[in-house]
């Protein structure tokens, strides 16, 4: 419960400094020399939005807002993350100015250790703020301390999800000499064509029902694709509004932490649920500090690229063809990936090529094959 202490008997002063308008304004006001250096500004989280109160730039807004409350009768108001970012920017200076001294207490690599970032969409578009929890997450992976990061989050019962980012980015400034830092960012998918009829996409969210009927990791299976589903079918309601562009912006991300894996998520997990051996995907818990995607509370995990199960089943059927015996086995599923163009210009032609094999779909299949006997194998091992 929040404490209030009165420090001295006198009245407060009304507070007569300049209202900024804009996250321009503020970066103007607290940073001149970071400010002289921006073309423009990408993305920006507050504590406080600027639009629904009176901020004023301060390039120390703890020490500064202290004292003008101090020496101008001011009353003031202070969270335990102001306290710890006050501290950790301060942190932040030494590890710079003593990088090398302090560098087998961090990191085990010599010079900077390249940390790259993959996600979908344009500069304009992806959540820088996710983004940078994530290579938070990638600088814990490559640090000595496996405690850093958890120590460096604020974890307070007034911490919101923008404090954890300006936590993120703080960590990152304290690790610039260590790490250097690239995000590339991948433009998505230019079009969905999504073939049918509405009720088709209807009929499938209503085969989902009798999943759960055959236990508990169904009921789990069907309860990650059904946000999915219902999303399909809304599609048709409107195809070309911001609902659904945001739906297939989300349905791939990928994590490359700079350890040599590579990790997926986004809703396209929900179908990567069970291995080929019908055992759990474990989902390797990246979401805590990686970018996250959620509909409808239901959240999708990040799985190794390597663990990405098969989109094909297989079953032995023994054939009798007038007397002869034949071992043979089936298989079908999603088999392949069938290229078209679809006559638009292509981004990045090679030579004088104007259009190109620029669309994908996927091909279902099925293949039958009789299957070697024993000392077949034997004979090729």
């Amino acid at each position: 419960m929040p404490v209030t202490i009165r420090t001295a008997d006198h009245s407060t002063r009304q507070w007569y400094r300049e209202r900024v308008t804009s996250d321009e304004m503020l970066l103007e006001q607290s940073c001149e020399d970071e400010h002289k250096q921006s073309q423009r500004i990408i993305r920006s989280g507050f504590s406080h939005p600027l639009e629904n109160n009176h901020v004023t730039g301060a390039s120390n807004g703890f020490v500064d807002a202290l004292f003008e409350a101090y020496c101008h009768h001011h009353d003031f108001t202070v969270r335990p993350e102001d306290i710890w970012f006050a501290i950790l920017s301060q942190v932040s200076f030494y590890i710079n100015a003593n990088a090398e001294k302090l560098r087998s207490q961090f990191v085990t690599h010599e010079g900077r250790k390249q940390l790259r970032m993959y996600a979908g969409g344009t500069i304009d578009t992806v959540d820088f703020g996710a983004i940078a929890l994530a290579l938070s997450t990638a600088i814990q992976e490559n640090v000595v301390d496996p405690g850093l990061r958890a120590w460096v989050m604020p974890d307070f019962s007034t911490t919101t999800a923008n404090d954890r980012v300006v936590a993120a980015i703080l960590l990152m400034g304290s690790m610039q000499e260590y790490f250097s830092l690239s995000v590339f960012l991948l433009c998505g998918i230019p079009s969905v064509t999504m073939l049918g009829e509405r009720r088709d996409w209807e009929l499938l969210v209503e085969k989902l029902d009798r999943l759960p009927a055959l236990g508990d990791e169904p009921a789990r299976f069907a309860a990650l694709l059904r946000p999915v589903l219902t999303r399909f079918v809304a599609c048709f309601d409107d195809p070309t509004g911001p609902a659904s562009r945001e739906f297939w912006g989300r349905c791939v991300h990928r994590f490359i932490p700079g350890s040599g894996e590579d990790f997926l998520s986004g809703w396209v997990t929900a179908f990567c649920f069970w291995t080929g051996q019908g055992q759990l995907i474990p989902d390797t818990g990246l979401h805590r500090g990686a970018v996250k995607c959620e509909l409808d509370g239901v959240r999708y995990p990040y799985i190794n690229t390597s663990a990405i199960p098969p989109g094909l089943s297989s079953v032995p059927v023994h054939v009798n063809d007038n007397g002869v015996d034949y071992d043979t086995v089936m298989v079908a599923g999603m088999i392949g990936i069938d290229a078209k163009s679809s006559g638009r210009p292509l981004e990045e032609p090679l030579g004088d090529e104007i259009t190109g094999l620029d669309s994908l779909q996927p091909v279902a299949g099925w293949v039958m094959y009789h299957k070697k006997d024993k000392s077949e194998e034997e004979k090729e091992c």
